[in-house]
């Protein structure tokens, strides 16, 4: 009997995903565990194999197509199969996200006159989950001035839940009033000049998962200076050894992702994560590196970093950054981090707070190295290269003393750097 293809869930957050490519047209054939479409999430590009051998059939979403989690979008026939189509809409119950409330069926709701600006009128159908109109309907909210993040364009409940009346500005008064009149409309009515952005699947998650932290996980910051010069001088030596073998180049961030590691080690209660009821501590330090790429930034994980020496971080954090760059990262390989560090040293930067990425409870900010007068032993002032750091913690989980007793010890090992290739017990 024919298999259907349906869309994966290859990210724990995942509600949509987007075909990129097909490898089969219609009619091909394909084995089963061979490559058959590629889907685009908000940070990678992902590679699907063939759940079966035969002939693909009846595919109802092409290229660039949005499709929700568990939809069937095409059926594999057996050699000789008598090919009919055995239902387009059907999906797998057992894999798809969506609840009773949130399922895929489009619920039109009809745009007013009283909804638009400027006495304008339309029908144009308006695109929201049953929930989404409900929640909509008891906070007193026009679906009309939302934004639908949800397929082609549908508005979802985390749409309405997060909706923030934009502030009106009136024109006989210069205190801003609440309102529903869209920040483009306002701008239109006094005249500003402007360029509308579309926003890609990436942004948003970072728009929707940044806002979360920060509203709901308490933040307080710890920011401390580190001497680097020891370190830069361990790195030249370092350097120097791994180029007459042939090995990688170590970067200072390398170092300071091996700095981390070894903090973790030595205070493993601040390598956890809020579960409620509980608190989970991690056995493993696996740090997750902030690397820019085009329309936002992706978090790759150097797994298990207190095991490994400076150069196979080096190597690994580079082949990270640049299949975060292509699109070729897979799932597990920018989740499941325990630890953040983000650094902005490289561009003129000297300090700045960095908003957790939950569920981690901890993310370091590195910020730009520099020249400065320092006291000596003896009071007296003495040049030195110092790096400027800031801790961001989850009260719920790091406690001001072991935030500080974490970042003590990060600054331990970065001056003194020969602690960082040693296997520490």
């Amino acid at each position: 009997m024919p298999v259907e293809v349906i869309m994966p869930k290859v990210e724990m957050d995942m509600a949509t995903g987007t075909i990129a490519a097909w490898h089969v047209d219609e009619g091909q054939v394909i084995e089963k565990g061979e490559p058959l479409f590629d889907i685009e999430t908000d940070k990678a590009t992902m590679e699907v194999e063939s759940p079966a051998s035969g002939i693909l059939h009846f595919i109802s979403a092409k290229s660039g197509d949005i499709v929700e989690i568990g939809k069937c979008i095409g059926w594999l026939f057996e050699e000789g199969e008598i090919v009919e189509n055995p239902g387009i809409d059907a999906s797998c119950d057992d894999q798809a996200e969506a609840s009773f409330d949130e399922r895929p069926e489009v619920d039109l709701v009809e745009k007013t006159s009283a909804h638009r600006p400027r006495g304008e009128e339309s029908t144009a159908p308006i695109r929201a989950t049953p929930l989404a109109r409900r929640i909509a309907r008891s906070k007193g909210i026009d679906l009309s001035i939302i934004s639908g993040t949800g397929p082609r364009g549908r508005i979802t409940r985390s749409d309405v839940e997060n909706y923030q009346p934009v502030l009106q500005v009136s024109s006989s008064s210069n205190t801003p009033v609440s309102g529903s009149v869209s920040l483009k409309s306002q701008l239109d009515d006094l005249g500003v000049e402007y360029e509308t952005v579309p926003t890609d699947r990436m942004r948003q998650t970072i728009a929707s998962r940044l806002t979360a932290s920060k509203s709901s996980v308490p933040h307080f910051y710890l920011e401390m200076d580190c001497k680097l010069d020891p370190l830069l001088e361990f790195r030249q030596l370092i350097n120097a050894s791994l180029h007459e073998i042939g090995g990688p180049k170590v970067s200072i961030n390398d170092m300071l992702v091996r700095a981390c590691a070894q903090a973790l080690k030595t205070v493993p209660e601040a390598n956890a994560s809020w579960a409620g009821d509980e608190i989970i501590r991690y056995k493993d330090a696996n740090i997750s590196v902030a690397v820019s790429i085009e329309g936002g930034l992706i978090t790759p994980v150097v797994r298990q970093a207190q095991c490994k020496s400076l150069n196979r971080i080096a190597e690994e954090i580079a082949d990270l950054a640049d299949r975060a760059r292509s699109g070729k990262l897979k799932t597990h390989e920018y989740q499941g981090g325990s630890f953040s560090i983000s650094n902005l040293g490289m561009f003129g930067v000297k300090s700045f707070g960095a908003i957790i990425n939950p569920p981690e409870s901890m993310i370091l900010a590195v910020g730009k190295a520099e020249r400065r007068f320092i006291e000596d032993d003896e009071g007296k002032p003495v040049g030195a290269t110092m790096l400027s750091v800031t801790l961001s913690c989850d009260h719920r989980v790091v406690d001001g003393a072991l935030g500080a007793k974490w970042l003590s010890e990060f600054k331990r090992f970065v001056e003194s750097p020969v602690l960082l290739s040693m296997d520490l017990e």
